[in-house]
């Protein structure tokens, strides 16, 4: 059986006073009790196995409410990826129609605006697959390198694509952060989620994870440096967050890297 090394942070910043990202690694989510506070976990899981992160939108308790219910969502739905990891597409396809359903419920009976974004890995014996759905960011490991496999779902990113708008200007832009796609969301297409190609582990030894609190408060190369310097994927977490906080911790920031162990 293929063993999987992970580990996972999530810290609140010096800015916002809660954290409304949340996450979903190996079963476990950040609680109410404990999605304020410094979070870290690492362990090693035999294959199959299912990695998330959500950032939370709508403000207080509204974004950190998003997340959670997500994160909830894909806890009781796991088992259903797990089991049908050959075919897990479909079974992610189906978590994200009843996430977003619970989403559009809430928001119906509590007068509430709120959504989430989210980034997912599902990893079978030999290969995973990644998912997403709004500016949460995912890449896989190509030996030493770091390579991203999800774009963004934004107005400026749409822009860039188009051809209408550069890449430096849709980093300046106010467009960079009004999604097109997230979960919570009326607009059916605006739930279908993009879908990576399977990477084998022969390819590709893991992937990063992250909310955009770590994408907006470090350049690639920043990333790609830290993660070529500690192949432990819990020194990675550290390194990546800590080194966003020192460069101003502006959102909440939140990340996991696995990684398939070597036989």
């Amino acid at each position: 059986m293929t063993k999987i090394k992970f580990a996972a942070r999530s810290e609140t910043g010096h800015v916002r006073t809660n954290n409304e990202d949340n996450l979903y690694c190996n079963g476990i989510i950040m609680t109410e009790a404990d999605r304020d506070k410094p979070f870290f976990l690492s362990g090693i899981t035999e294959a199959p196995a299912v990695f998330a992160v959500f950032d939370g939108m709508g403000g207080e308790d509204c974004g950190e409410l998003a997340s959670m219910t997500a994160a909830k969502s894909l806890q009781e739905h796991s088992s259903k990826i797990l089991r049908h990891i050959s075919e897990a597409d479909w079974e992610v396809v189906s978590f994200v129609k009843e996430a977003n359903a619970e989403l559009l419920d809430i928001m119906r009976s509590q007068g509430l605006r709120m959504g989430t974004t989210i980034v997912m890995a599902a990893a079978g014996g030999e290969s995973f697959t990644v998912y997403s759905l709004g500016d949460s960011q995912g890449f896989k490991l190509l030996g030493d390198r770091l390579v991203r496999v999800t774009e963004d779902h934004t107005i400026a990113a749409e822009k860039v694509r188009m051809g209408m708008m550069t890449p430096a200007q849709a980093a300046k832009s106010r467009e960079n952060h009004i999604l097109t796609r997230w979960l919570g969301n009326p607009d059916e297409w605006g739930i279908a989620p993009d879908v990576s190609n399977a990477f084998t582990f022969a390819e590709s030894r893991g992937g990063l994870l992250c909310s955009d609190g770590l994408t907006d408060m470090l350049a690639f190369k920043d990333i790609a440096a830290a993660m070529k310097a500690n192949s432990e994927p819990a020194d990675a977490v550290n390194a990546l967050v800590e080194t966003a906080l020192e460069h101003g911790g502006r959102d909440n920031v939140t990340c996991i890297v696995f990684k398939a162990e070597e036989e």
